[in-house]
């Protein structure tokens, strides 16, 4: 007779995701009712400050989580937390703003949890598929939110052109994961370091191809020049709580999942990567700080100033220690 051995949960370390996960489905399911929007409101603030109050309870926990797939760690309890307390500011701007009206305060809540849910994922992934699923989490939601003021071009025009972008951006990183996992056989990123270490795969011709996929995928992400054009523009159209909470958390997210990636699972082929990131944190500072100078409108500079910012946190990645 087989016997089945079920796996072990850590349901403390996947407290926060649960929480964030709960939360999203009980506001969905209250906007249902048509509730007072200020109770909306008060149910997101009240599942994000559950979620983070159990982020802040695991803090200086270290465990691998979902047989490896996450990682929970300081790293990654930090950019959760950044996102969360960026969405609790983006809930407060929101309560009167006309394109949460528009859309439903519920739903638009509810793609705003789930945003942070993608961003929690993101920070902790440490496996290529638990990467690819929280940067969609987190992506998707967005898109809508963007263009969620129905009644302006502006609004309908961001949306759309992150919805392109994004999706372009998303397909060149599917397709970089793809040519890792052909040369290194698997998706853990402790795996792949261990094939493309000393006697592997690191000059084999698909991680060249895949590491500079990855990192132009990531670049659009991110808004690393010169994969930046999309920035000013969605942020001038999307609706300013939006804008706000897209300047901090998804920034804060990304970067943690940028330096987990290259750190870790590509570590071993720095040599190949770190001067061509180099070359797009110079780029991307330049860009950002001079295009910010002719702006007329504070959400394109707030756009050019995250362009620039970019820049200055991938230095930190390209030292490579």
């Amino acid at each position: 007779m087989t016997t089945f051995n079920a796996p072990e949960i850590d349901y403390a370390g996947l407290s926060p995701v649960i929480a964030l996960t709960a939360g999203l489905v009980v506001v969905l399911m209250a906007g249902l009712l048509r509730p007072s929007r200020f109770l909306i409101a008060g149910l997101a603030l009240a599942a994000l400050g559950a979620a983070a109050g159990l982020a802040i309870w695991q803090w200086g926990e270290r465990a691998d989580l979902v047989s490896g797939a996450l990682r929970l760690d300081e790293l990654a309890l930090a950019a959760a937390l950044m996102a969360m307390l960026a969405a609790a500011v983006t809930v407060v701007l929101s309560i009167r703003e006309p394109a949460a009206e528009q859309a439903e305060h519920g739903a638009f809540y509810s793609l705003l949890l789930a945003s942070v849910l993608g961003m929690t994922l993101l920070a902790e992934a440490q496996n290529l598929v638990s990467f690819f699923v929280g940067l969609e989490l987190l992506s998707i939601p967005l898109y809508v939110m963007c263009g969620s003021a129905i009644r302006k071009q502006a609004s309908l025009e961001s949306g759309l052109k992150y919805l392109i972008i994004g999706s372009l951006g998303s397909a060149t990183l599917l397709y970089g994961f793809a040519f890792l996992y052909g040369a290194s056989g698997s998706t853990d990123y402790a795996a792949i370091a261990e094939a493309l270490g000393p006697g592997g795969e690191a000059d084999d011709t698909l991680v060249l191809v895949g590491t500079a996929m990855a990192a132009v995928g990531l670049a659009f992400k991110v808004s690393l020049a010169p994969f930046h054009q999309w920035t000013p523009d969605v942020y001038q159209g999307a609706p300013t709580p939006v804008t706000a909470f897209m300047a901090v958390a998804t920034k804060a997210a990304a970067f943690v999942a940028f330096a987990r990636l290259f750190e870790l699972a590509l570590g071993p082929v720095s040599v190949h990567w770190d001067t061509a990131l180099a070359a797009l944190a110079v780029a991307s500072i330049v860009v950002g700080n001079v295009g910010a100078l002719g702006q007329d409108s504070l959400k394109r500079l707030l756009g050019y100033s995250g362009i620039a910012q970019a820049g200055y946190m991938l230095t930190g990645i390209v030292v490579a220690t």
